[in-house]
C-alpha cells in the first residue's frame, strides 16, 4: 500500500515524464519518416495557393524555355540576361497557371480546335504569333507575316515521323518551340475573353460621356506667379507627431513592402593597367611584323583577332559605318598595311588582301533537299533534280514538289545575298557557287545543311570590292593587373572587419562606399547602377546584420558588400516613413501660411502679386480639366479645377498647390466646337477604362493569392 501511495503521490511527474517521452518517440519518427516532406519544402522555388514547383520541375520547365530562346536567338548558349529572362518568364507562367487558369476555368472559357486554327494559320492570327518575327514565319521578300509559310512549318513538325532520322532531329527543337508558343497562344486568347467579359461589366453611361467631352472641348491660356515652399524654412515648421501618426494609418496600404535587405558596398572598376596598355602595344607591333611576311594570313587573324578572317569582298556599302576601313580600303593598294591603332580601348590593324570589280549581291533560290540513307545517294539525288531543270523542269514547281524547308512556299527564293551573308550562311562551297554562277543557271553545293540545288536568278552591277584582314585587340586586364586590385581590396577588408570600421576607412583608402541601398529578392542588379550583382543579392539574404561578403565579381568590378540589416515582409514603419510624411504635412502648412499672407495682403494684379512673391509672370497655354501634367508646372489637379472655373481676365486667390503657391489670371479660352459624339466618347472611355481594368486585375489577383517566392535559395 505504502508503494502505491508513493505512485499516486508522483503521478502528475510521471505523466509528463511519459508524455514527454512520447513526444520525442513520435517527433523522431516524423523526423525520420518525413525527411522527404522536409526536403520538399527546402527544394520549393515557389508556391501558389498551396501548389508546390520544386527545383526538379522549376529546372525542366526552364530547360524547356531555354531551348527555345536557343532557338529564336539562333545561339547555343545564352548570356546571362537571356538567363534571366528566361527564369522571371517561368515564374510568371507557374504564378498565372496557378492564379488566372482557375478563374477561366471556373466560368468555364476555351478554345475549340476551329478557334485555335483560325488564329494560327486563318484570317484572325493571334498578336502572339505576329510579335514573334520569327524569319520561319515571314515572306523572304517583305519580312511580313506570311500565313503560307506558317502552315507549311506546321506541315513538316506534324508529319516529322515521315522524315528520315537527320532531318528529324533537326526538326525536333523546332516542335519543341512551336509546343510552347502553342501554350502561350492559348492562353493569351483565354485571357483576352476573361478581360474583355470583365470589360463588359464596366461601361460608361452618358453622364460620364458629357463630362469627359466637356473636359477637353475648352482651353484656358493663363498668365501665372508661384511661391515656392522653399521661401520658409523646414525649422519653423512645426508638424506634430499625432498627425504623421494620422496621415501614416491613411496612407498605409501605400506603404506595403516585400522583405528588403539593406546594404553598404564598395565597387572598384577592374580596368587595364598601364602595363597591360603597354603589353598589347607590344604584341600588336609583333603581330603586325608577322602580318607582313606571314603567307597563312587567315591563320594569324584567327589566332590573334577578336574578328575571324572572312573570305570574301566586300564592297564600300558592305562596310556599314566603319569610315576607317572605309578610308583604308579606298586609298590603299594590295599588301598595304595599317596600323597598329588604338580607338575606344581597342587597337586595331588592317590589311588589304586583294581587290575586285564584281557583282556586289546576288538573288538566290534554292531547294534544300532531305538527306537519303547515304551522302552517295543525297548527291546523286541533287544530280537527278539538277538533270530535270536543265532539260526544262519549272525550278519553282521542282522546289515546291522537292523542299524541305521554310522558302519552299515561296519558289525557293531566299533573296539577295552579299558574300559576307552568303558566307555566314552557309559555307564557302556556297558562296563561291552563287557568286560564280552566271544568271539563269543552277548548281548542285554541298552546304552546312546538307545539298542544295541553287539558282542565280539576278546580280547587281559590278562594283569595287575589297578582301580584309582586320585584326583587333581589346585591352583588357591582366591576371596580374586583376590580382593586384583584388588583394588590395581584400586586405583593406582584413584590416577594417567591421562595418563601422569599413565606414571609417573607406574615403581614405580610396575607396567608394554606397551607403543603404535596398534590395530584394528578385533584384539581379544592386542599386540601380551595379549590374550582375546577384550572387550579391542572394548573399544579402542569406547572411545577417554586421556580416561582411567575400569579394564577389560583378560584370567588370570587383564587390564587398556589408549587411546592414533586413525589412520584413509587410508594412514600412511609421519611423521609416516619417520624414515622407514629415515632408508633406509641411508642405501643406507652408502652402496655407503663405496663402493666408498673400491674401491678407489684398492685391489686384499678377503683376503686384509677383512683386511681392519676387517672382516672375509665366504663361501657359491650352490647359483642360483633363490635363495630367501642366507645362512647366507638373501635376496640379487643384489648379486645373480652377483654372476651368475662373471666369476671363480675373486674377485668382492664392492656390497651394503641391509644389507651392499660385496666383493666376486666364486670358483667353477657346472651344474647340466640336461635336459631340457620345457613342465615340463612350468607347473612348471604355478603352480607356480596358487597360486599366486589365492590369490591375492582373495585380489584385496576384495580390490575393497565397505566392511564397523561395527563387533566392536557387539563384
Amino acid at each position: 500500500m505504502a508503494t502505491l501511495e508513493k505512485i499516486r503521490k508522483k503521478a502528475g511527474l510521471l505523466v509528463t515524464v511519459v508524455g514527454i517521452a512520447l513526444f520525442a518517440f513520435i517527433i523522431g519518427d516524423l523526423l525520420n519518416s518525413g525527411s522527404s516532406f522536409l526536403n520538399r519544402n527546402q527544394n520549393s522555388v515557389v508556391v501558389v495557393n498551396g501548389n508546390t514547383v520544386d527545383y526538379q520541375d522549376y529546372m525542366a520547365r526552364e530547360n524547356e524555355l531555354t531551348e527555345v530562346y536557343q532557338i529564336m536567338t539562333g545561339t547555343s548558349t545564352l548570356n546571362e540576361n537571356y538567363t534571366n529572362q528566361v527564369r522571371q518568364a517561368v515564374y510568371e507562367d507557374i504564378i498565372m497557371e496557378n492564379v488566372l487558369e482557375p478563374r477561366l476555368e471556373k466560368v468555364g472559357m476555351y478554345i475549340t480546335p476551329e478557334e485555335m486554327t483560325d488564329m494560327v494559320e486563318g484570317e484572325n492570327i493571334s498578336p502572339v504569333l505576329l510579335q514573334l518575327q520569327l524569319p520561319i514565319f515571314q515572306n523572304p521578300q517583305t519580312g511580313a507575316f506570311d500565313r503560307n509559310a506558317v502552315i507549311n512549318f506546321l506541315n513538316q513538325i506534324k508529319n516529322i515521323d515521315d522524315f528520315p532520322e537527320a532531318t528529324q532531329a533537326q526538326l525536333m527543337p523546332y516542335k519543341t518551340m512551336w509546343m510552347f508558343w502553342e501554350k502561350n497562344i492559348k492562353r493569351n486568347r483565354m485571357t483576352e475573353k476573361y478581360m474583355t467579359l470583365l470589360n463588359k461589366a464596366i461601361v460608361a453611361n452618358s453622364l460620364d460621356a458629357k463630362d469627359a467631352f466637356n473636359n477637353s472641348a475648352e482651353s484656358s491660356d493663363i498668365t501665372y506667379v508661384m511661391e515656392s515652399f522653399s521661401s520658409i524654412a523646414d525649422s519653423t515648421v512645426e508638424v506634430p507627431a499625432s498627425e504623421i501618426e494620422k496621415l501614416y494609418k491613411e496612407r498605409k496600404e501605400m506603404f506595403r513592402q516585400s522583405e528588403t535587405c539593406v546594404i553598404d558596398y564598395i565597387a572598384i572598376d577592374i580596368a587595364p593597367s598601364q602595363d597591360d596598355y603597354n603589353r598589347v602595344a607590344k604584341e600588336m607591333d609583333a603581330i603586325k611584323a608577322e602580318l607582313e611576311t606571314t603567307e597563312n594570313v587567315a591563320a594569324l587573324t584567327n589566332e590573334k583577332s577578336e574578328r575571324k578572317y572572312m573570305n570574301a569582298f566586300t564592297s564600300v556599302n558592305g562596310f556599314g559605318t566603319d569610315q576607317d576601313a572605309i578610308d583604308f580600303v579606298t586609298t590603299a593598294e594590295i599588301g598595304d598595311i595599317e596600323g597598329p591603332v588604338f580607338k575606344d580601348n581597342k587597337y586595331r590593324i588592317l590589311k588589304l588582301m586583294d581587290k575586285t570589280e564584281a557583282a556586289d549581291s546576288v538573288n538566290v533560290s534554292e531547294m534544300m533537299l532531305a538527306q537519303r540513307a547515304t551522302e552517295a545517294e543525297t548527291k546523286a539525288y541533287a544530280d537527278s533534280l539538277l538533270n530535270e531543270i536543265k532539260n526544262g523542269a519549272d525550278f519553282a514547281e521542282t522546289v515546291k514538289a522537292h523542299s524541305i524547308d521554310q522558302w519552299a512556299e515561296n519558289n525557293g527564293e531566299i533573296g539577295w545575298l552579299t558574300e559576307a551573308a552568303a558566307l555566314q550562311g552557309l559555307n564557302e562551297e556556297f558562296k563561291r557557287t552563287v557568286f560564280s554562277l552566271p544568271v539563269g543557271q543552277s548548281a548542285v553545293v554541298k552546304s552546312t545543311y546538307g545539298y542544295l540545288v541553287v539558282k542565280v536568278t539576278d546580280k547587281t552591277k559590278n562594283v569595287p570590292k575589297y578582301k580584309i584582314a582586320d585584326i583587333e585587340y581589346t585591352v583588357t586586364p591582366s591576371s596580374a593587373t586583376r590580382s593586384q586590385l583584388y588583394n588590395a581590396l581584400n586586405q583593406f577588408i582584413a584590416n577594417n572587419n567591421s562595418a563601422d570600421k569599413i565606414e571609417a576607412a573607406a574615403k581614405d583608402n580610396g575607396y567608394n562606399l554606397v551607403s543603404n541601398v535596398r534590395v530584394y529578392s528578385t533584384d539581379m542588379s544592386v542599386g540601380g547602377s551595379l549590374t550582375g550583382a546577384r550572387q550579391v543579392v542572394r548573399w544579402a539574404f542569406n547572411n545577417k546584420r554586421g556580416q561582411i561578403s567575400d569579394i564577389n565579381e560583378c560584370d567588370d568590378k570587383f564587390v564587398v558588400a556589408v549587411h546592414k540589416g533586413k525589412l520584413p515582409e509587410g508594412y514600412q514603419s511609421l519611423a521609416s516613413v516619417t520624414p515622407q510624411l514629415k515632408a508633406e504635412l509641411a508642405a501643406k502648412k507652408k502652402g496655407a501660411e503663405i496663402a493666408a499672407a498673400l491674401k491678407a495682403k489684398n492685391l489686384s494684379s499678377i503683376a503686384a502679386y509677383a512683386n511681392a512673391m519676387s517672382a516672375t509672370p509665366d504663361t501657359v497655354k491650352f490647359i483642360t480639366m483633363a490635363t495630367t501634367r501642366i507645362t512647366n508646372i507638373g501635376v496640379e489637379p487643384k489648379l486645373n479645377a480652377l483654372i476651368s472655373m475662373t471666369p476671363l481676365n480675373k486674377v485668382s486667390e492664392p492656390v497651394a498647390g503641391n509644389n507651392g503657391v499660385y496666383v493666376f489670371e486666364v486670358i483667353n479660352r477657346t472651344n474647340d466646337n466640336s461635336t459631340y459624339d457620345e457613342s465615340r466618347q463612350k468607347s473612348m472611355i471604355e478603352a480607356n477604362n480596358s487597360y486599366r481594368i486589365e492590369s490591375s486585375v492582373l495585380r489584385y489577383m496576384q495580390q490575393k493569392a497565397d505566392i511564397e517566392d523561395h527563387r533566392i535559395r536557387f539563384y
